[in-house]
Protein backbone atom coordinates (compact mmCIF):
# COMPACT_ATOMS: atom_id res chain seq x y z
CA UNK A 1 0.00 0.00 0.00
CA UNK A 2 1.49 3.18 -0.86
CA UNK A 3 0.49 6.69 0.52
CA UNK A 4 0.71 9.79 -1.00
CA UNK A 5 -0.57 12.89 0.59
CA UNK A 6 -1.55 11.54 3.68
CA UNK A 7 -4.21 9.40 1.62
CA UNK A 8 -3.81 5.69 1.98
CA UNK A 9 -4.43 3.91 -1.28
CA UNK A 10 -5.78 0.37 -1.28
CA UNK A 11 -4.05 -1.65 -4.48
CA UNK A 12 -7.15 -3.83 -4.93
CA UNK A 13 -9.61 -1.60 -4.70
CA UNK A 14 -11.60 -3.04 -2.20
CA UNK A 15 -13.43 -1.05 0.65
CA UNK A 16 -12.02 -0.68 4.17
CA UNK A 17 -14.79 -2.47 5.84
CA UNK A 18 -13.95 -1.21 9.06
CA UNK A 19 -13.37 2.34 8.10
CA UNK A 20 -17.02 2.14 6.78
CA UNK A 21 -18.90 0.48 9.43
CA UNK A 22 -17.21 2.61 12.17
CA UNK A 23 -20.26 5.37 12.35
CA UNK A 24 -23.09 2.60 12.20
CA UNK A 25 -21.31 0.30 15.06
CA UNK A 26 -21.34 3.88 17.23
CA UNK A 27 -24.97 4.50 16.38
CA UNK A 28 -25.77 0.72 17.47
CA UNK A 29 -23.85 1.21 20.34
CA UNK A 30 -26.08 4.41 21.66
CA UNK A 31 -29.40 2.77 20.46
CA UNK A 32 -29.01 -0.83 21.56
CA UNK A 33 -29.95 -0.38 25.14
CA UNK A 34 -33.03 1.39 23.94
CA UNK A 35 -34.13 -0.57 21.60
CA UNK A 36 -33.59 -3.44 24.33
CA UNK A 37 -35.93 -1.67 26.78
CA UNK A 38 -38.37 -1.36 23.93
CA UNK A 39 -38.64 -5.37 23.22
CA UNK A 40 -38.61 -5.75 26.78
CA UNK A 41 -41.39 -3.49 27.80
CA UNK A 42 -43.83 -5.12 24.64
CA UNK A 43 -42.68 -8.37 25.21
CA UNK A 44 -43.96 -8.13 28.56
CA UNK A 45 -46.96 -6.42 27.72
CA UNK A 46 -47.59 -8.70 25.08
CA UNK A 47 -47.37 -11.65 27.97
CA UNK A 48 -49.90 -9.78 30.57
CA UNK A 49 -52.57 -8.74 27.44
CA UNK A 50 -52.16 -13.26 26.55
CA UNK A 51 -52.72 -14.18 30.04
CA UNK A 52 -55.40 -11.97 30.71
CA UNK A 53 -57.83 -13.95 33.04
CA UNK A 54 -61.62 -14.65 31.81
CA UNK A 55 -64.12 -12.74 33.77
CA UNK A 56 -67.99 -13.08 34.37
CA UNK A 57 -69.83 -10.08 35.46
CA UNK A 58 -73.74 -10.71 36.08
CA UNK A 59 -75.78 -7.49 35.70
CA UNK A 60 -79.38 -7.17 36.99
CA UNK A 61 -81.09 -3.39 37.03
CA UNK A 62 -77.79 -1.42 37.71
CA UNK A 63 -76.68 -4.34 39.89
CA UNK A 64 -73.35 -5.97 39.02
CA UNK A 65 -70.48 -8.33 40.16
CA UNK A 66 -67.78 -10.03 38.60
CA UNK A 67 -65.82 -13.18 39.16
CA UNK A 68 -62.35 -14.13 37.61
CA UNK A 69 -63.10 -17.54 35.91
CA UNK A 70 -61.10 -20.72 34.98
CA UNK A 71 -62.68 -22.16 31.98
CA UNK A 72 -63.20 -26.01 31.44
CA UNK A 73 -63.47 -26.21 27.62
CA UNK A 74 -62.47 -29.76 27.28
CA UNK A 75 -64.74 -33.20 28.08
CA UNK A 76 -61.96 -33.61 30.55
CA UNK A 77 -61.25 -30.74 32.44
CA UNK A 78 -65.24 -30.22 32.99
CA UNK A 79 -65.24 -34.62 34.25
CA UNK A 80 -62.38 -32.90 36.39
CA UNK A 81 -63.64 -29.84 37.39
CA UNK A 82 -62.91 -28.52 41.25
CA UNK A 83 -61.97 -32.44 42.28
CA UNK A 84 -58.97 -32.48 44.34
CA UNK A 85 -58.98 -28.87 45.05
CA UNK A 86 -58.41 -27.53 48.73
CA UNK A 87 -59.72 -24.06 48.38
CA UNK A 88 -60.93 -21.43 45.68
CA UNK A 89 -59.90 -17.71 45.80
CA UNK A 90 -63.02 -15.25 47.15
CA UNK A 91 -63.81 -13.83 44.13
CA UNK A 92 -62.63 -16.75 41.86
CA UNK A 93 -64.91 -19.50 40.14
CA UNK A 94 -64.69 -22.65 37.19
CA UNK A 95 -66.62 -21.80 33.89
CA UNK A 96 -67.75 -24.73 32.23
CA UNK A 97 -68.49 -24.35 28.51
CA UNK A 98 -70.26 -26.95 26.65
CA UNK A 99 -70.37 -25.15 23.23
CA UNK A 100 -74.30 -26.19 23.18
CA UNK A 101 -77.33 -26.62 25.25
CA UNK A 102 -77.08 -29.44 27.58
CA UNK A 103 -79.07 -30.49 30.33
CA UNK A 104 -75.93 -32.58 32.32
CA UNK A 105 -76.26 -32.88 36.02
CA UNK A 106 -73.54 -32.34 38.26
CA UNK A 107 -72.09 -34.15 41.58
CA UNK A 108 -69.65 -33.48 44.09
CA UNK A 109 -67.23 -37.02 43.52
CA UNK A 110 -63.99 -35.41 44.98
CA UNK A 111 -64.88 -32.14 45.28
CA UNK A 112 -63.81 -31.00 49.56
CA UNK A 113 -65.03 -27.39 49.22
CA UNK A 114 -68.43 -26.55 49.41
CA UNK A 115 -69.67 -25.03 46.08
CA UNK A 116 -73.00 -23.06 44.66
CA UNK A 117 -73.36 -23.97 40.87
CA UNK A 118 -74.91 -20.96 38.49
CA UNK A 119 -76.82 -22.62 35.38
CA UNK A 120 -76.79 -20.23 32.19
CA UNK A 121 -78.61 -20.90 29.08
CA UNK A 122 -76.37 -20.00 25.34
CA UNK A 123 -78.46 -15.57 26.04
CA UNK A 124 -76.74 -15.35 28.98
CA UNK A 125 -79.60 -15.80 31.40
CA UNK A 126 -79.40 -17.18 34.58
CA UNK A 127 -81.79 -20.37 35.06
CA UNK A 128 -80.98 -21.56 38.12
CA UNK A 129 -78.72 -21.51 41.20
CA UNK A 130 -78.02 -24.37 43.34
CA UNK A 131 -75.82 -24.90 46.29
CA UNK A 132 -74.03 -28.47 46.61
CA UNK A 133 -72.26 -30.44 49.50
CA UNK A 134 -68.79 -32.05 49.49
CA UNK A 135 -68.11 -35.07 48.16
CA UNK A 136 -72.01 -35.44 47.54
CA UNK A 137 -72.32 -37.85 45.07
CA UNK A 138 -76.35 -36.99 44.57
CA UNK A 139 -76.57 -35.35 40.95
CA UNK A 140 -77.46 -31.96 41.15
CA UNK A 141 -80.15 -31.53 38.12
CA UNK A 142 -80.29 -28.15 36.11
CA UNK A 143 -83.94 -26.66 36.16
CA UNK A 144 -83.49 -26.92 32.09
CA UNK A 145 -81.41 -26.64 28.97
CA UNK A 146 -78.25 -24.76 29.32
CA UNK A 147 -75.22 -24.37 27.95
CA UNK A 148 -72.69 -23.07 31.17
CA UNK A 149 -72.57 -23.61 34.31
CA UNK A 150 -70.33 -21.64 37.04
CA UNK A 151 -68.88 -23.03 40.49
CA UNK A 152 -67.80 -21.18 42.94
CA UNK A 153 -67.72 -21.04 46.87
CA UNK A 154 -70.89 -21.65 48.49
CA UNK A 155 -72.27 -18.64 49.42
CA UNK A 156 -70.98 -16.30 46.56
CA UNK A 157 -73.98 -15.98 44.37
CA UNK A 158 -76.30 -15.12 47.71
CA UNK A 159 -73.79 -13.04 48.92
CA UNK A 160 -73.62 -10.73 45.59
CA UNK A 161 -77.09 -10.63 45.13
CA UNK A 162 -77.29 -13.00 42.34
CA UNK A 163 -80.45 -14.75 41.31
CA UNK A 164 -82.16 -16.55 38.63
CA UNK A 165 -83.05 -14.00 35.59
CA UNK A 166 -79.97 -12.25 36.07
CA UNK A 167 -77.19 -11.58 33.10
CA UNK A 168 -74.05 -13.27 32.86
CA UNK A 169 -71.56 -11.48 30.42
CA UNK A 170 -68.83 -14.15 29.94
CA UNK A 171 -65.41 -13.14 28.57
CA UNK A 172 -63.12 -15.56 27.86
Amino acid sequence: MTVRAGVHENPWGHIDYAEAVRPLALILRKITPFVLAAVLVGSAIFFAISCKGSTVAFSNDGQVASLNIEVARTPSARATGLMGRKELGRDSGMLFDFGRDTNTAFYMKNTSIPLSIAFIDSSGKVIGIRDMKPFDLTPIEPPGTYRYAIEVNQGWFAGHGIKPGFTATIDT
